[in-house]
């Protein structure tokens, strides 16, 4: 089953790492620069899962996070919060794994995230 990602970091370098993980997971990849993008793309989008930095401009991570879990539609939608920063308590619901540059653990929990996915994001998204 294809999955669909909404990957946001503003590193252009480090989406395109981990589009082609992604990609090579299987799953259909959309990027975004910044929190802000991806909160207007997130409901067209109807993504399987989230994978977003934590330090951005215009929107963080954190405030990413907050705002998905406000929006009926997104808030179930599960999120990696992705850094190189340390964060001693991630947000609920939130799974935080840390940038190291481990492409094998960044896969698995993916797959993971993927695989606890309330029944409902495991369908194709919307158009």
């Amino acid at each position: 089953m294809l999955h669909s990602v909404l990957l946001v970091d503003d590193d252009p370098t480090l989406r395109r790492l981990y589009t082609r993980v992604l990609e090579n997971m299987g799953c259909a990849v959309a990027t975004a620069p910044d929190g802000q993008e991806a909160l207007t793309m997130a409901p067209h989008l109807r993504p399987h899962l989230i994978i977003t930095d934590l330090t951005m401009p215009r929107m963080n991570g954190l405030e990413l996070c907050q705002a998905l879990r406000e929006d009926p539609w997104l808030r179930d939608v599960p999120v990696i919060l992705h850094s190189g920063m340390d964060l001693l308590v991630p947000p609920p619901g939130v799974v935080y794994l840390r940038k190291t540059g481990d492409l094998a653990e960044f896969g698995a929990q993916v797959i993971r995230s993927l695989s606890e996915a309330p029944p409902a994001r495991r369908l194709t998204p919307a158009a």
